[in-house]
């Protein structure tokens, strides 16, 4: 806990994601053979009045770009997931610019099937958007290469949208044509346009916007979240054990094993920050509370072994009671936790990102609050009992005499 607390002292304490600084966040793969690197997109933010862009490589050729608030959202989330294929899907109707031109090949039929995308899956094919004869000249909007059946080409004809297979066409030839930016363009479209002139075609895998006003809200409300959570358990504690003597000491034990456990995950959350750049964020939030949940979950039903021994050996020194029932609670709280940790770890290895950090919460949260309830909220139940609180505050009392003497 010490190294927790000194790990959160050390700046930045937490790097935050954007639901809490406000700002944009895009993930964008480019095509294959593209120059898009690092370097070289930070240099295209920077000089679009962008300083504080960060550039991170996502594997292959996706790069994720967070930059500050684009000035789109006044009071909403923004956000476009990976199903969402093309700028026209999210921008409303905008110019299109066609990268080329092909012929249908000659296949024998008297018409070839341009095929609609199934499920926004542009390497599935789904019903017929339209039939056009052979050698028909089509406007390619782009190459898709990564379907496993080779290069897919979204065309256009007679202002109607489609896909066809390579096997299909023929005397593919390349525009050679400079696109015109509308001067009335949103910030969103100059970057994507000066990302497409200098690196190529590209896709907008996921696109996310958060303004100031709600990233102060979401600061807000996962403050009083944490806040209430903690009131309502100490008060339910305390009246849950109304028939042993002293209940609020068990209520202040819960809450200061839950508060252990909350410090740990934070200061773990710190470390990743400073190493890996890992960010915080809502489900970040919603898994630190679960974890609250958890550990005054454990917590209680080692107080509720004590209260039964209590109960049925009044006469037996406490921490006998307390020995005795951390004793018989301790295999149910640790094949409980295991249970839940084999079941984390399956779904932190084959999960996604977008669940990445709630899951890694959850394992950290798991382990922490396990140990809390045995070794931390029943033994300040016992030291409460014995007065050890009290004969630490009378030798600092002692010692504060004796230096002033």
């Amino acid at each position: 806990m010490i190294s927790a607390l000194i790990l959160l002292a050390i700046p930045p304490a937490l790097v935050p994601g954007i639901e809490f600084t406000s700002g944009t966040t895009a993930l964008y793969r480019f095509s294959e053979g593209s120059s898009a690197d690092e370097k070289e997109i930070r240099l295209i933010y920077e000089s679009l009045n962008h300083p504080e862009v960060r550039v991170q490589h996502a594997g292959d050729n996706d790069y994720l770009i967070r930059i500050g608030d684009l000035g789109e959202s006044e009071g909403n989330l923004q956000e476009v997931t990976p199903a969402i294929e093309n700028l026209r899907d999210i921008a409303g109707p905008v110019q299109v610019f066609p990268i080329a031109t092909l012929n249908v090949k000659d296949t024998g039929l008297n018409t070839v099937a341009i095929r609609a995308a199934y499920k926004n899956d542009p390497c599935k094919f789904g019903d017929i958007a339209l039939n056009v004869p052979p050698e028909t000249e089509l406007f390619v909007l782009r190459d898709i290469s990564h379907c496993e059946q080779g290069i897919i080409y979204e065309v256009i004809f007679n202002d109607s949208f489609g896909y066809i297979n390579r096997d299909n066409i023929e005397n593919y030839v390349p525009i050679n044509a400079t696109r015109v930016l509308d001067e009335n363009a949103s910030e969103r479209e100059k970057i994507e346009f000066a990302l497409e002139n200098q690196f190529g075609e590209f896709e907008t895998l996921e696109y996310a916007s958060v303004s100031p006003l709600i990233s102060r809200v979401a600061v807000r409300n996962a403050t009083i979240a944490v806040i209430v959570a903690t009131l309502f358990i100490l008060g339910y504690v305390a009246f849950a054990f109304a028939s042993v003597p002293k209940p609020f000491r068990y209520g202040a034990c819960a809450i200061f094993a839950l508060i252990h456990d909350v410090v740990i995950v934070l200061g773990a959350f710190s470390l990743f920050g400073k190493l890996f750049n890992l960010e915080i964020n809502l489900m970040f939030v919603t898994a630190l509370l679960t974890v609250v949940g958890f550990s005054v979950h454990d917590s209680i039903v080692v107080f509720d072994r004590i209260r039964e021994n209590v109960r049925l050996s009044p006469r037996a020194p406490f921490s006998e009671n307390v020995n005795a029932a951390l004793i018989q609670t301790l295999s149910r709280s640790l094949n409980t936790s295991i249970t839940l940790l084999v079941t984390v770890t399956a779904m932190l290895l084959l999960g996604g990102d977008s669940i990445q950090s709630f899951l890694l919460t959850i394992f950290i949260g798991l382990i922490v609050g396990t140990y809390s309830s045995i070794a931390i909220a029943a033994q300040l139940l016992v030291a409460w009992e014995n007065g050890d609180f009290s004969k630490i505050r009378d030798r600092l009392k002692i010692n504060n005499n004796s230096e002033s003497v």
